[in-house]
């Protein structure tokens, strides 16, 4: 789906991350975990083409520079931290413009717009103006948005990718599972998906794979249970750190413990 290879990146003179390699495949949801600065955001803004690199990046094994942007705009979609709207559109135009690379009738369009929002449970939302909504309404207005431009739960011919950079962060818990569940299931439809996480439990939940951002290199990659170890995290993170099994769920939970200011 996406492979990044030997890949160099950064800012001027300063190296965010360095000689760092990693293959996301069909059928895998990526959680990118790391300390704050570790560099989650850069590796999305690169993988999106919204980067300069040192490096190989391939997607559907084709270099990503070989894609013009027409091309990849119905096959990868970005949501990035910060969704600054410069003007104050309507909820219903800001999911319309992800239906831009598809030629539809307005009938049509509104209908995808209609579906998009109900599975972000924002029907209600569509006539009222972006800056009337709260953080976590804008958040997932911008999901919507998302999953209208890959035309998400749609036959399909060739897998589809999503970039995303800590989605659940405004919204309410059970916000944050209906999003995730919702990448969930599109992954297992055979595409993919690359989440910038700070929660390690939620990603633990969803996420099939896992990647570890940790001085500017790859501490350790693979499986979501390989990865979240109470080793790689204490060393990731500097802190003691509990991993236990989910009661209900094949999935390890990580518990941290108060500590004292000083």
């Amino acid at each position: 789906m996406i492979t990044f290879n030997n890949l160099n990146i950064g800012f001027n003179t300063h190296r965010v991350l360095e000689g760092i390699s990693g293959n996301i495949q069909a059928g895998q949801l990526v959680a990118l975990i790391g300390e704050n600065g570790a560099g989650k955001s850069t590796l999305l803004h690169t993988l999106a083409g919204m980067h300069p690199f040192e490096g190989d990046i391939l997607f559907n094994t084709q270099p990503l520079h070989s894609f013009s942007k027409e091309q990849l705009a119905s096959k990868r979609a970005v949501m990035m931290q910060s969704n600054h709207v410069g003007f104050d559109f309507s909820v219903f135009e800001l999911i319309a413009m992800g239906r831009y690379p598809y030629t539809e009738s307005l009938k049509a369009q509104a209908n995808k717009v209609q579906k998009y929002a109900s599975l972000m449970d924002l029907t209600h939302y569509l006539t009222r103006r972006m800056s009337a909504l709260s953080g976590g309404e804008q958040q997932r207005v911008h999901m919507a948005r998302t999953l209208a431009q890959l035309d998400a739960f749609t036959a399909q011919t060739e897998p589809k990718l999503m970039l995303l950079d800590e989605p659940t962060s405004a919204l309410d818990m059970r916000h944050q599972h209906a999003l995730l569940s919702c990448v969930r299931t599109f992954v297992e439809q055979g595409n993919s998906a690359i989440i910038a996480i700070h929660d390690l439990n939620l990603a633990s939940l969803y996420a099939t794979n896992a990647i570890l951002l940790h001085n500017q290199k790859v501490l350790q990659s693979g499986s979501i249970n390989t990865v979240l170890t109470a080793q790689n995290l204490q060393q990731m993170y500097a802190m003691k750190l509990h991993v236990n099994p989910h009661p209900y769920n094949d999935a390890p939970m990580v518990f941290s413990q108060r500590q004292e200011f000083s």
